[in-house]
C-alpha cells in the first residue's frame, strides 16, 4: 500500500512538471532585433558663422576703443545686408594683458580687447557679398562657416518613416527565411543626425583690395539621417 502511494505521488509530480514545461513553452515570447536607416537630402537655406575682433593697445581703454571701431563697422555691414539684431549675439568678450619675451625676460607690451559675434544669415545669396564687404575691415577673423536648414522637421519625419520601413523589411526577410511571422514591436529606439555640407575652420579677413573677384559660397546639399533599432515578436 505504501509503495502504491509513493508511485502515485511520483506520477502526479511528473504530470505537474510536464504541464509546467508545456505552459512555459507556450508563454515564451520569441523576438528578433533589427535596425533600419533612412536618409533625406536637403538644400541648406541659412548660414551660421562667427566673427572675431582682437586689438592690442597700450591701455585697456585704448584696446577697447580700437576693437569697438572695428566692431561698429562689422555691425554696419551686417545691418546693411538685412541681418536682424536677433541673429547677432555676442559669443565672448575678453580683456587681458599681453606679454612679450625678450632675452628670457617677460615684458608687458599692452592690453588686448577681443570680442566674438555669432551670426545667422538667413539669405544664402548674401553670403558672398557679406564676406566681401567684411574683407574691407582689416585684421578680423571669420570662423567656422556652417550651412544648415532652418526647419528640418519634415525631412526628419520622412527619414524616420524610411528607417522604420527599412527595419520592418529586414525583419520580414528574416522571418520568412525562418518559416515564422513578424509580430508587434516590443521596443524601439532612434538616433538622428544632420550632415553639414560646408565648414571653414578659420579664415583671416584681409585688408581692402585683397579681393579681385566676388566670393562664392556653394550651398551643396545636406543629409538628414535617422537610425531605428527595433525588437519585434516572432511567432
Amino acid at each position: 500500500m505504501k509503495v502504491r502511494r509513493v508511485f502515485g505521488f511520483f506520477v502526479v509530480l511528473t504530470l505537474v512538471v510536464m504541464l509546467s514545461s508545456c505552459m512555459a513553452t507556450k508563454d515564451m515570447v520569441r523576438t528578433i532585433e533589427v535596425s533600419g536607416t533612412g536618409e533625406v537630402q536637403l538644400t541648406p537655406d541659412i548660414a551660421r558663422f562667427s566673427i572675431q575682433v582682437s586689438e592690442l593697445g597700450k591701455t585697456t581703454s585704448d584696446a577697447q576703443n580700437f576693437a569697438n571701431v572695428k566692431m561698429a563697422e562689422i555691425l554696419r555691414v551686417l545691418s546693411s545686408h538685412g541681418v536682424a539684431s536677433k541673429d547677432i549675439a555676442t559669443a565672448s568678450l575678453n580683456l587681458r594683458p599681453s606679454y612679450q619675451w625678450i632675452d628670457n625676460k617677460q615684458y608687458l607690451e599692452g592690453q588686448i580687447a577681443s570680442q566674438t559675434l555669432s551670426v545667422t544669415l538667413r539669405d544664402l545669396s548674401l553670403m558672398g557679398p557679406v564676406i566681401d564687404e567684411l574683407g574691407e575691415v582689416s585684421g578680423i577673423y571669420l570662423n567656422s562657416v556652417q550651412l544648415d536648414k532652418a526647419d528640418k522637421s519634415d525631412a526628419l519625419l520622412e527619414a524616420r518613416e524610411k528607417a522604420v520601413a527599412h527595419a520592418l523589411g529586414k525583419a520580414e526577410v528574416y522571418a520568412k527565411s525562418s518559416n515564422m511571422s513578424v509580430g508587434k514591436p516590443i521596443t524601439l529606439s532612434e538616433s538622428s543626425s544632420a550632415s553639414n555640407p560646408y565648414a571653414v575652420r578659420e579664415k583671416v579677413m584681409m585688408a581692402a583690395g585683397s579681393y579681385d573677384m566676388a566670393t562664392e559660397i556653394p550651398s551643396g546639399s545636406m543629409t538628414v539621417t535617422s537610425t531605428i533599432s527595433m525588437v519585434l515578436e516572432m511567432y
